[in-house]
């Protein structure tokens, strides 16, 4: 492969991990506020709202391991 094309897929790779890390910021801002509010005193809401927030962090987790995605 190329050198032009490696560094165009790491381009890529580094826009996306950019374009996927606001929403995921603006999901993890929500469920942290709701987690806060009475509805999560419910064991089996706080529980759900418990995961989402534990895999969008594992998905913010994976993005940031992209930023070490260099051409060789």
């Amino acid at each position: 492969m190329s050198d032009e094309r490696l560094e165009a897929i790491v381009a890529l790779v580094r826009r996306v991990r950019h374009d996927a890390n606001n929403p995921l910021t603006a999901a993890l801002g929500h469920i942290q506020l709701l987690l806060d509010e009475p509805v999560a005193n419910d064991p089996d809401v706080r529980d759900s709202l418990e995961t989402v927030e534990r895999e969008l962090r594992r998905i913010t987790a994976i993005l940031r391991e992209l930023n070490d995605v260099r051409v060789p």
